[in-house]
C-alpha cells in the first residue's frame, strides 16, 4: 500500500511520517528529497531501499553505494524497472504470477495511508480501501458523466486525497485522459495548452485566477476597463438565474447578450486561463467565498463545490448541474449519510468512509461512533438536501456579546480583492473582529510601481502608508457586506508558509498554530497602539531557521493611513467597482 508525502515536506516532519509508517521502501523523486530522507532515517531501522526518479545531482549515489555502512540502498527507479524485465526474462517471475497477484487483492484491503491536512497538528495516516475508492468514483461518474477520452491535468500535490481520488480512480472508472505538466514551472502554459475538460482544484488555485485577471483589468486600458466591466455586469444577470435567487431561465435578450459577452471577453480569459473547454470544474480542500462562485458563473463557467476530508476519501458532497446554491457544499453522494449533532457537528456514514487512523487506534476511537465519522466541521442541513458548511467546530468565535463569527466566511470575502492573498480574523472572547493580512505581491508590487512608490522588497512594501491605505479601503469595501465588520487590521511583514507551520500543505490556514505564534500581534489588535514589534522565526525547507524583525502598523479601518513619509509620486487609491 502506498502513503504519499508532500515534497516540500520538512525534514523533521518526515522522520515522524517515517517512525509511524516503517517503510521497508522509500520512494523519493529527486536528489534533494533522498538527502532529506538519509538526514533523518537512521531512526527508522525498517527502510531497506531509497528509489529515485531524477538522477541529476545523484552522482555521489551511482551504482546504488551507500553513504554509510548502515544507510538503506539507493537505486534508480529505471534499474529497479530492469530488474523486473530481467526476473520476466528468466522466468522467476511470469505474467501469470502477477495476475494471480492481482487476483488476491480484496476490495477492503487498504489502497493508501492517506495524509489528513494537518490543520491541528501533525497529519495522521488514514486508511482508505480499495472499495473506497472505487465506490467513490462510480458515484461521482453517474453524478456528473464524461465521455471516456476527456482530457484532465494533474498538477495538484499527489499526496492530497482529492487527486489521488480524481487521477487513479475516477480515470480509470471514467477512462479519461490524464496528461501530467512537462516541468512544475511550465504548469499554468500547459492547462492553457491542453484545454482539459475537467478541472479539479483547491479554492486558492481559483482564488489566485481571479485575482490574476482583476489585476490584469485594473491596470490595463479605460476601454478595455469599460467593455469587461459591461460584460460582467450581462455575466452577474446571467450568473443570478445560475447561482442567485432568480427562478426560470434567463430572457432571451440576456442570452443573446451573454453570447456576445462570451465571444467579446470571456473566451479570451477563460483560454488564457485554461479553462475554455472546461466542462466538470470542482473547487474542494476548503470553501471558497460567493463572489468567487459567482465571477466564474458569470463566464459561464459551471464551477461546483465538493466536501470532504481525507477520511471519507475525499469528498461526499457536491452541488449538481443546474442546482448549485453558493451558500452551501451541494447534496450528499448516493449511499452515504450525513448526520449532525446537537451542537452542529457534521457527521458521515457509508461505504467511502474510512477504517481507521493507522498506528492510531485511540484517534480512531475518538472518531468514529457507531459507523458515524466525527468532521470536527460545523454546519447544518437544509430543507432541499443540501449541506452547509460553517467552519471547523474549533475555529468558530464568539463575541463577547454572544454572537458566534465563521471567520472563514469573512475571510474569503477579503480574499477576493486581487490585493489580498490570505487573511485571518481574530475576536474570540473580544468585542469586534480584526483581521492579519498578507499581500497579493505581484499585484500590489505592480500597483506601487505605476505610482512611483518606492520599496525594498515585500518586508518594506507591507508597511508602505500608501499600501496600508489601498487596503484599508479593500477592507472597508468587505465590511459593506458584512454583519460584524472588520474594525482594526496589520499587514504581516511575511506571508503566512507551511514550512513555518502556518499553513498545511494544501493551503489552508492552521489558524491555532498562526494565533499561537503570533499572540503579541494578536493583542495589539486590540490592545490601542499604533504599531506592534515583532521577532519571527522563519524556516527553510532544508530545515535551516532565521528570525525577521520588523514592526508592523495597526491600522484602524474607519481612518484613513496618513503618511509619515515625503511625498512619493502621484498616489491614487480610487478603485473601479
Amino acid at each position: 500500500m502506498a502513503a504519499p508525502n508532500y515534497e516540500d515536506t520538512l525534514p523533521e516532519d518526515i522522520r515522524k511520517q517515517l517512525e509511524l509508517l516503517e517503510p521497508r521502501v522509500v520512494y523519493a523523486g529527486d536528489q534533494e528529497m533522498v538527502d532529506k530522507i538519509l538526514h533523518v532515517v537512521d531512526s527508522v531501522p525498517s527502510v531497506e531501499t531509497i528509489v529515485y526518479e531524477d538522477d541529476k545531482g545523484m552522482f555521489r549515489y551511482e551504482n546504488g553505494d551507500r553513504t554509510d555502512p548502515g544507510d538503506p540502498e539507493i537505486v534508480a527507479f529505471e534499474d529497479v524497472a530492469d530488474r523486473g524485465r530481467e526476473r520476466l526474462a528468466d522466468g522467476t517471475v511470469s505474467d501469470d504470477h502477477l495476475r494471480d497477484r492481482i487476483a488476491q487483492l480484496d476490495a477492503d484491503r487498504t489502497a493508501m495511508l492517506a495524509p489528513t491536512s494537518g490543520t491541528t497538528g501533525m497529519p495522521k495516516r488514514v486508511q482508505l480501501s480499495h472499495f473506497n475508492f472505487v465506490n467513490l468514483a462510480e458515484a461521482t461518474m453517474d453524478i456528473d458523466p464524461l465521455p471516456p477520452g476527456s482530457d484532465y491535468v494533474s498538477y495538484l500535490p499527489m499526496a492530497w486525497v482529492g487527486e489521488q481520488m480524481i487521477l487513479l480512480a475516477a480515470a480509470f472508472v471514467g477512462r479519461w485522459a490524464v496528461n501530467f505538466p512537462e516541468e512544475p514551472e511550465t504548469e499554468a502554459e500547459d492547462l492553457r495548452e491542453i484545454g482539459p475538460e475537467i478541472i479539479f482544484s483547491s479554492p486558492n488555485r481559483y482564488e489566485g485566477w481571479v485575482a490574476e485577471v482583476k489585476a490584469k483589468i485594473e491596470n490595463t486600458t479605460p476601454l478595455k476597463r469599460r467593455v469587461y466591466d459591461l460584460a460582467m455586469d450581462v455575466g452577474q444577470r446571467f450568473a443570478d438565474y445560475a447561482v442567485g435567487d432568480r427562478e426560470g431561465d434567463p430572457p432571451l435578450w440576456l442570452r443573446a447578450a451573454h453570447r456576445a459577452a462570451y465571444w467579446a471577453v470571456y473566451r479570451p480569459v477563460l483560454d488564457d486561463l485554461g479553462l475554455k473547454r472546461a466542462k466538470n470544474v470542482y473547487t474542494g480542500g476548503g470553501p471558497l467565498g460567493e463572489d468567487h462562485f459567482e465571477f466564474y458563473h458569470a463566464m459561464g463557467v459551471s464551477l461546483k463545490q465538493i466536501w470532504g476530508q481525507s477520511e471519507v476519501c475525499g469528498f461526499v458532497t457536491m452541488h449538481r448541474e443546474d442546482d448549485v446554491d453558493v451558500e452551501t457544499v451541494g447534496e450528499v453522494f448516493p449511499n452515504v449519510e450525513v448526520g449532525i449533532t446537537p451542537g452542529g457537528e457534521l457527521l458521515v456514514r457509508g461505504p467511502v468512509v474510512t477504517s481507521g487512523y493507522y498506528g492510531m487506534p485511540e484517534k480512531t476511537e475518538e472518531a468514529m461512533e457507531d459507523g458515524w465519522l466525527h468532521t470536527d466541521d460545523f454546519g447544518e442541513l437544509t430543507d432541499d438536501g443540501h449541506v452547509v458548511v460553517f467552519d471547523r467546530m474549533d475555529d468558530v468565535l464568539e463575541l463577547t456579546d454572544g454572537t458566534a463569527v465563521a471567520p472563514i466566511s469573512v475571510e474569503t470575502k477579503l480574499k477576493f480583492d486581487p490585493y489580498v492573498k490570505e487573511a485571518m480574523v481574530v475576536g474570540d472572547g473580544r468585542e469586534e473582529l480584526a483581521a492579519v493580512l498578507n499581500l497579493r505581491y505581484d499585484n500590489v508590487a505592480e500597483w506601487a510601481d505605476q505610482r512611483d512608490i518606492q520599496y525594498a522588497g515585500y518586508h518594506d512594501l507591507t508597511q508602505k502608508p500608501p499600501v496600508l491605505e489601498l487596503l484599508r479601503q479593500v477592507v472597508a469595501d468587505t465590511n459593506a457586506e458584512l454583519d460584524h465588520p472588520v474594525e482594526r487590521f496589520v499587514v504581516l511583514f511575511k506571508q503566512f508558509d507551511a514550512d513555518d507551520g502556518e499553513l498545511t500543505r494544501t493551503g489552508k490556514l492552521r489558524r491555532e498554530v498562526v494565533v499561537d505564534r503570533y499572540d503579541d500581534l494578536v493583542e495589539g489588535l486590540f490592545d490601542g497602539n499604533e504599531t506592534v514589534e515583532l521577532d519571527v522565526t522563519v524556516t527553510y525547507q532544508d530545515g535551516r531557521e532565521s528570525t525577521e524583525r520588523g514592526t508592523v502598523r495597526v491600522v484602524d479601518t474607519d481612518r484613513p493611513v496618513e503618511s509619515d513619509e515625503p511625498s512619493e509620486g502621484v498616489v491614487d487609491v480610487a478603485r473601479g467597482e
